[in-house]
């Protein structure tokens, strides 16, 4: 039927002229006005100093911005609707004819409406940006996720719309079409239903934040940059990203670094086995001196601790446990440098000496 619309409004040689002609000025159009619209946006939407951006001018701005990326789709479509009523051949179609090209027509409506509504959800996007914290962890996590559900709801109705104009089929019969479609693309994708289900877990139950450190063993460690709908990238220690699916780390163990209060560590020193034992009753003195610091938790479970703990094959052992009082990774690497320069130190200056591993060896003659 299509080919009789088009046999019917392309007649000859001229005609087909016209209408690339006439697609062209809908594109040279489409194209001005995108440039327009950008231009108007860019400058609704331009920061002005350290004042916010008012609500009215991103709405604006956003919207223009929508437009801007629909125009030439929309318009080169509008191109050919001209053609079809300058040529003035539809009086001559077939009444079948005729409904092909009402639906064509429905049918480029309906796309655009589609594709405008798609660049649209910027605009929710914008407003949330705009009234959440600037340092909102929960807002960067859950934009993209929501921005995709979004698209991928446009993108259904969309499609929805044109099979129920193309076939004029009824919306029962569509869904019952698309029931056993999903079902056949469903079990083809298994992975891909997994990953997005996945996201959904890491959303609802929320083991972890964009900016977040996370470490989900077998040396993959690093900074949370985005949860997307098929995968979790991960800018790891050494600065490569990481794209982890979805479904897998929805199921592995995850340890959130960034959600300690504290940092705990434990020192383990070896004094040789001539230390007498009120030179390690001192050693255990100047230790807990030295950890009685404001930035070491001083009260509760987590207060310093320090013990002469065991007697190794080649050392006498102290092990002090404490808790830094901040989960700053960076100035708790400064703290300890400061405390084991002080241990260094102190024990120099006491005569305590250092065990490394030896050996002593009998030989019997």
């Amino acid at each position: 039927m299509i080919s009789v619309v088009f046999k019917a409004l392309i007649p000859d040689a001229i005609a087909a002229i016209q209408l690339v002609a006439f697609a062209l000025c809908g594109i040279a159009i489409g194209w001005a006005l995108r440039k327009f619209f950008l231009f108007a946006s860019k400058i609704l939407l331009k920061p002005t100093g350290t004042a916010a951006i008012p609500t009215r001018k991103i709405i604006a701005g956003t919207i223009l911005e929508a437009l801007a990326r629909t125009g030439i789709f929309l318009f080169t479509g509008i191109g050919f609707i001209a053609f079809a009523i300058y040529s003035g051949n539809t009086a001559n179609l077939p009444p079948e004819a005729t409904k092909a090209l009402s639906r064509l027509f429905w049918i480029f409506v309906s796309c655009s409406l589609a594709v405008f509504t798609w660049n649209l959800v910027r605009l929710p996007l914008a407003l949330i940006r705009r009234y959440a914290s600037p340092s909102s962890k929960s807002a960067a996590t859950l934009l993209p996720l929501f921005s995709a559900l979004m698209k991928i709801g446009i993108l259904g109705i969309g499609i929805l719309i044109i099979i129920r104009i193309a076939t004029d089929t009824q919306p029962a019969e569509i869904i019952a079409m698309l029931g056993i479609g999903g079902l056949a693309v469903g079990l083809a994708s298994q992975d891909t239903v997994k990953n997005f289900f996945g996201s959904l877990m890491l959303i609802l139950d929320r083991p972890f934040q964009v900016g977040d450190m996370i470490d989900i063993g077998v040396e993959l460690a690093g900074t949370v940059e985005e949860v997307g709908v098929r995968s979790t990238r991960i800018r790891s220690r050494d600065g490569s990203v990481l794209s982890i699916p979805n479904g897998d780390l929805a199921n592995r163990i995850i340890r959130t670094v960034t959600a300690r209060e504290t940092i705990r560590d434990e020192i383990n020193l070896g004094l040789i086995y001539s230390t007498q034992p009120e030179q390690i009753e001192n050693a255990v003195v100047i230790i807990r001196q030295l950890l009685n610091d404001p930035l070491c938790v001083q009260n509760g479970t987590n207060a310093p601790r320090v013990y002469f703990s065991r007697f190794q094959d080649a050392s006498l052992n102290i092990t002090a446990v404490y808790h830094f009082a901040s989960s700053d990774y960076a100035e708790f690497l400064r703290f300890k440098h400061n405390l084991n320069l002080a241990i260094l130190r102190r024990f120099n200056e006491t005569g305590l000496e250092f065990a490394f591993p030896t050996q002593t060896v009998y030989v019997k003659s």
